[in-house]
């Protein structure tokens, strides 16, 4: 498949099929080459374009992405055509991008053929509902691992093998201008000038994530951000500035190469190094709506960290501190009563100990009778009160200070 997808539900575009044709032995791949003043569609295997003894004047393969083809394969496309072997490996299957290009020369230094390759990956965002902005389950993803191999000789013959175009890319490059066949470089504008298509749609993709977060903020009444969602449109943003910068890098490197070229095979003829001059402008022209589109993906960045920050963080710092502030006037109203429960009980805890004391059978009161006064009898026995009360006082206020040193010092071994 041109396009594999990640996340919470894995699903495809319908405009990203397969583009190999069944029913073929060995396996048929879609190409098209171009004559009378047009693109002519056709399909062939690995093992018939090695054994092409002419290769057309200008041929477009379009293979399925890079770790889909037999090994035996890759290694017929090496030999036949010079591909690198670094190509097919892991490590470039996992690049963000990369350029590199070759050459041969015969004994007298003349030019024989001149080759590239170059990748550009893209990851885009999966929408299962077009008309909202913003996902209510979870993310999907996919990524466009789009790699390419040129191959051109002298004698004005082009060979394109594409790997992992989606079908919308493919239905564009037969759409394109004449090819420019002195040119080695004329496909590669035509190839990235799609390529930039398809990073601008994403990015608008993942802009539209980003502005569903900004409509849908969480109420400040009762704020429930969903930090796990955001984070993750984070994380894909993140990824996307990575392939973009990569991309401005890798066209650097293409727009270097194509000076270079032209600077040291001066015999080229003059309308060829005319066609050279376009090319580099429409190169620096793709450079410069890389760039716009790598700041419109910076922007995304500091828009979600304004989201995440400033946002969510500060709408729960705030709520968390009105719940706070109306916890302590609840604590002050509390503390208002208690301390009114304490100023009665201060008021009425001496007398209600003097009634208690004088209420035991220590004091005797006597009224006064015709033969005798009132008066008062205290027993002989009243220091057992204060031998009792006084010792049982000491030892509970002990009790009270040993607890009290101990679970402090608990407390703290804990921490």
């Amino acid at each position: 498949m041109s396009l594999r997808t990640y996340g919470k539900d894995e699903t495809s575009f319908s405009t990203c099929d397969d583009n190999r044709l069944s029913g073929a032995e060995p396996l048929a791949y879609e190409s098209t080459q171009y004559g009378n003043n047009s693109w002519i569609p056709g399909q062939l295997s690995v093992e018939e374009l090695c054994n092409l003894v002419t290769i057309p004047k200008t041929l477009v393969i379009f293979f399925p992405e890079v770790p889909e083809l037999a090994t035996e394969d890759t290694q017929k496309l090496s030999g036949r055509f010079k591909v690198p072997l670094v190509f097919w490996k892991s490590l470039s299957e996992a690049a963000s991008g990369f350029f590199g290009c070759q050459e041969t020369r015969d004994s007298n230094g003349a030019l024989e053929h001149f080759s590239c390759q170059f990748r550009f990956l893209i990851k885009e965002p999966v929408k299962q509902n077009p008309r909202l902005f913003y996902p209510q389950d979870g993310i999907s993803y996919g990524w466009h691992k789009l790699a390419f191999f040129t191959y051109w000789t002298p004698s004005n013959t082009t060979l394109i093998l594409c790997f992992g175009l989606p079908r919308c890319m493919r239905q564009s490059i037969l759409l394109s201008h004449p090819p420019s066949l002195g040119n080695p470089f004329w496909f590669h504008v035509v190839l990235i000038e799609n390529i930039i298509d398809l990073y601008d749609k994403t990015v608008w993709a993942w802009r539209d994530l980003v502005r569903g977060l900004e409509q849908n903020r969480t109420c400040p009444e009762d704020p429930r951000p969903d930090y796990i969602n955001m984070h993750e449109i984070a994380r894909h943003v993140l990824h996307s500035s990575e392939t973009i910068a990569m991309a401005i890098e890798t066209m650097t490197d293409i727009t270097q190469e194509h000076k270079l070229f032209y600077k040291e095979n001066e015999s080229l003829s003059p309308a060829t190094r005319v066609a050279s001059r376009q090319t580099s402008m429409a190169f620096r022209s793709q450079v410069s709506i890389l760039k716009c589109l790598s700041l419109r993906s910076k922007a995304l960045e500091e828009r979600l960290k304004n989201e995440i920050n400033l946002v969510a963080f500060n709408t729960v710092a705030q709520h968390d501190s009105r719940i706070a502030v109306r916890i302590g006037e609840s604590t002050q109203v509390d503390s208002a009563s208690m301390k009114t429960i304490s100023i009665l009980g201060l008021v009425f805890l001496p007398g209600t100990f003097i009634c208690a004391l004088f209420s035991t059978s220590f004091f005797n009161f006597s009224p006064a009778t015709s033969t005798e006064p009132q008066h008062w009898r205290v027993s002989e026995q009243f220091w057992v009160y204060w031998a009792v009360a006084l010792p049982l006082t000491l030892v509970t206020v002990a009790g009270v200070l040993f607890w009290q040193r101990v679970y402090t010092k608990e407390t703290l071994n804990r921490r």
